[in-house]
């Protein structure tokens, strides 16, 4: 028995370990920014080491694997070498972990973004690094990283290694048994748990102060994070097709106009302004726009007090591609996204930064788990006063699967905007219909003979819960002074079985109502074809704010700008206008799928193109 404490209690000691390794590395990194921290409170700052366990826990399950094997060895078969194995595979970590947190205090002093691999390309030229640094700093570097390294080793003999295990040869089935259910176990720390969505950095994120979200997240699970997912796809632009020159110049001439003029749809400049981001839903949900009567009826009835665009195409595939380009004005990516990748997105501007600089209140609200595509962390980067999610919620709250009711979470909302302070710009997030499409069943079921029947049940169900939404909001006297927008994120797959790649499977819903609409616009439709990216600018220019900075971005109400809108598929590009389209393969150079005359759609692949270069060589420099 005493044996067997031995084994456990030297296992749970290299896990304390290295969260103690872990802890001082962020010790360090806040003490290096301490200027950064003087308006911060000192419990919450001490949230930084609470908020950061669970990435911490992630990154000691990958270094615990061969420690857990060499302990389990030496403790079935006694062999004495094994404590060798530990200490120079201890030692070379805990080397390498010194250089990466005193690499990622260096880096985030100088550009104020972690250690990644876009960091890692400059050690190519190890001479142009020291000769950037001073003497000083070079010794500095060294003595620091030695004196982490050994000190931290000297700890690791002196209290980690000793007692030393013994040999338990009578239970060595145990053992092995015990081995592949450890194994697993770590497996699940890694991953972050048994959830749906894998661990990212989002999970550390919780405050306001970008600093703490950043020391929070452990530099050596984020730099082998980046390696993995990005360092092929940040050495070179994929998609060259022409001179860059040529890229830019036919770029910019899709974004000129003759005029800035805008058709003024709202009544004053100072409007509460919610957006209510409905999950996959596809233009095929709505009887004016093509699709099939009863499954959106409250929907139908809105329009009648609003402004239906009947030509709104989703940018992307995902909800993280969809919020990024609504918020950001910027193109989703091929293979990648930006919100993955937070020293990119943090470059950019969002409609939530503009509204806060001129005095309107900022709220985000989904019902679900905003670590799924790191959400969480990119809207904390895009300056949300205030974000809502699942945990904001009561236990006791009904919910599905994947997240609360949308019947809940539009009830918190207006809930929440009665006490809210105006001006405010809100986006409330749906998340009903999405799979597993578990909605509550209170409306009248669909029992159509279509395979995708419970998808069309929950757009029924939240297609109640918005006109129960709707029904409250207009008693409130804020009401008169808000201007609603309804948008889906993304399309999604219907009874109309359209292929990925047309123009039909990218068309979506975008409805405009409220009390602050011009009540001439009501029950009307607008025609112009139009996507996510741009929402930004058109939404700026109503409240005469300036909107350079949104250059992906047209505003919808200027008659001059030009008409067209791009989707990013897998491996490319699809381009659509008015009258003709066509889906790019970039990778491949091919076009996978086209509609128009010769004429327009050699000139569209040519856009095409042209457009996938410049975005993809924006996204590197980011």
């Amino acid at each position: 028995m005493a044996t067997m404490k031995r084994y456990f209690f030297s296992l749970v000691k290299h896990f304390l370990f290295w969260f103690l390794v872990f802890a001082v590395g962020r010790l360090l990194f806040l003490l290096a920014n301490i200027p950064a921290l003087t308006n911060i409170n000192f419990w919450h700052l001490l949230s930084t080491f609470t908020h950061a366990l669970k990435l911490d826990l992630s990154t000691i399950c990958y270094l615990m694997v061969l420690p857990f094997l060499c302990l389990t060895l030496q403790s079935a078969f006694k062999i004495l070498w094994m404590r060798y194995i530990l200490k120079a595979y201890t030692l070379l970590f805990l080397l390498i972990t010194s250089i990466i947190i005193l690499s990622d205090i260096s880096i985030y002093s100088e550009w104020s973004y972690k250690l990644n691999y876009k960091a890692l390309v400059y050690l190519q030229h190890p001479s142009e690094i020291i000769k950037t640094a001073t003497n000083f700093q070079l010794i500095i570097s060294i003595v620091s990283i030695s004196a982490i390294t050994f000190l931290s080793f000297w700890i690791y003999q002196k209290w980690i290694l000793r007692p030393l295990v013994e040999c338990w040869k009578r239970l060595r089935g145990l053992l092995a048994i015990f081995w592949i259910i450890g194994n697993g176990l770590l497996l699940i720390g890694m991953r972050g748990g048994i959830g749906e969505t894998p661990i990212s950095q989002s999970d550390c994120f919780f405050s306001q102060h970008q600093i703490l979200n950043d020391a929070a997240v452990n530099p050596s699970w984020n730099l082998l994070h980046s390696c993995l997912n990005f360092s092929q796809l940040n050495k070179e632009n994929p998609f060259v097709f022409m001179d860059d020159e040529k890229a830019k110049s036919i770029v910019d001439s899709l974004y000129m106009t003759s005029s800035d003029s805008c058709i003024k749809v709202v009544k004053t400049d100072s409007v509460n302004i919610v957006v209510v981001l409905l999950e996959s839903w596809s233009a095929d949900l709505v009887e004016s726009l093509g699709g099939r009567p009863g499954i959106t009826p409250y929907f139908k009835e809105l329009e009648k007090e609003g402004l239906l665009f009947t030509n709104m195409y989703s940018n992307g595939h995902r909800s993280q591609q969809g919020i990024s380009a609504l918020l950001s004005g910027f193109p989703p990516v091929p293979i990648t996204s930006i919100t993955d990748n937070f020293e990119k997105f943090s470059q950019l501007n969002s409609l939530a930064n503009n509204m806060n600089d001129i005095g309107y209140s900022t709220s985000f609200y989904f019902a679900g788990d905003l670590n799924y595509g790191n959400l969480k962390a990119y809207l904390l980067s895009m300056k949300f006063n205030n974000i809502i999610d699942y945990k904001c919620f009561p236990k006791s709250t009904p919910r599905g699967k994947l997240s609360i009711f949308d019947q809940e979470m539009l009830q918190r909302h207006h809930h929440d905007m009665n006490l809210q302070q105006q001006p405010f710009f809100s986006v409330a997030f749906t998340a009903s219909t999405h799979s597993p499409y578990d909605e509550p069943k209170i409306v009248e079921q669909l029992d159509w003979d279509i395979i995708e029947l419970p998808y069309l049940n929950a757009a029924k169900y939240t297609d109640f819960c918005l006109g129960e939404y709707f029904e409250k909001v207009k008693q409130e006297p804020w009401y008169r002074n808000t201007l609603f927008i309804l948008v889906a994120d993304h399309s999604h797959v219907t009874y109309n079985n359209w292929d990925y790649h047309t123009r039909e499977y990218q068309h979506i819903p975008m409805l405009w109502l409220g009390g602050a609409l011009n009540d001439s616009l009501k029950g009307c439709h607008y025609d112009k074809l139009c996507s996510h990216l741009d929402l930004p600018k058109t939404i700026l220019h109503q409240l005469n704010i300036n909107a350079t900075d949104y250059v992906w971005s047209n505003d919808i109400f200027n008659p001059n700008t030009q008409e067209f809108a791009m989707v990013e598929h897998t491996k490319g590009i699809a381009w659509i206008r008015k009258n003709h389209y066509l889906s790019y393969n970039g990778f491949e150079k091919k076009i996978i799928t086209e509609k128009g005359s010769n004429d327009s759609l050699n000139n569209d692949e040519e856009q095409a193109k042209a457009f996938l270069q410049l975005l993809y060589d924006t996204y590197l420099k980011y």
